[in-house]
């Protein structure tokens, strides 16, 4: 076995005081390294972040001129330029042709185009009984 040496205590005091102010250095090192990383890394996400805010802005001003073009489509003159380039010829309907429903399905009521509605069928129902009346029934002659 070996014997126990003594080490001199001033040799002792100075390995101690050099391994503190090295672990000083290497905790200083170290911060300015962490500092370095964060700070590139802070410059890079305010990068991407400028990046997305101009593609929103971008993106934005896309959607308000499809929005402008959308509503510019939607003018009773377009309406019927467009209808009628697809061959169909409709028009708008008239205040009196609409009919307004309540949630229950039946016509709300007070509306202009129900009395309308309702005039016509006693016109056309009058009509056809008085042009039936004066017709002989088709049938076989004797």
């Amino acid at each position: 076995m070996g014997r126990n040496r003594k080490v001199p205590k001033r040799l002792s005091v100075v390995a101690t005081n050099t391994m503190r102010f090295g672990a000083i250095i290497v905790v200083f090192v170290v911060m300015v390294i962490l500092n370095v990383l964060s700070s590139s890394s802070c410059t890079q996400l305010m990068k991407r972040r400028g990046e997305l805010e101009r593609e929103i802005a971008k993106l934005d001003d896309a959607r308000m001129r499809e929005s402008t073009r959308w509503e510019e489509m939607k003018t009773p003159e377009k309406v019927e330029i467009a209808l009628l380039r697809h061959g169909l010829s409709m028009k708008l309907p008239r205040p009196e042709q609409t009919v307004r429903m309540m949630e229950n399905g039946q016509p709300r009521p007070g509306q202009l185009s129900i009395a309308k509605a309702k005039m016509r069928n006693k016109v056309k129902t009058a009509e056809s009984t008085q042009q039936s009346s004066p017709r002989r029934s088709r049938g076989i002659r004797r």
